[in-house]
């Protein structure tokens, strides 16, 4: 588990996939389309992701996303 996340739930965020190749590429979704979209939940996965958080967006086109820490950028706290 994280010791300190870097973003939390309710933070307004900017979110784009970064690692495409290894995800279904579906032919209406653009992966590099960058999503706003606010922190509804955060998840640790250990074996694939060691200490780093996986967040649980909801876009403004009203889907659900998840995305590494990496994958994120803070619009506003």
């Amino acid at each position: 588990m994280a010791i300190n996340p870097k973003y939390h739930i309710g933070d307004l965020v900017k979110a784009c996939y970064t690692f495409y190749d290894h995800f279904y590429i579906d032919e209406e979704d653009d992966l590099f389309y960058p999503w706003n979209g606010i922190v509804v939940d955060m998840y640790w996965d250990e074996h694939y992701f060691g200490d780093d958080a996986i967040y649980d967006v909801l876009c403004t086109d009203g889907t659900q996303r998840l995305f590494a820490e990496w994958e994120l950028m803070l619009i506003q706290r």
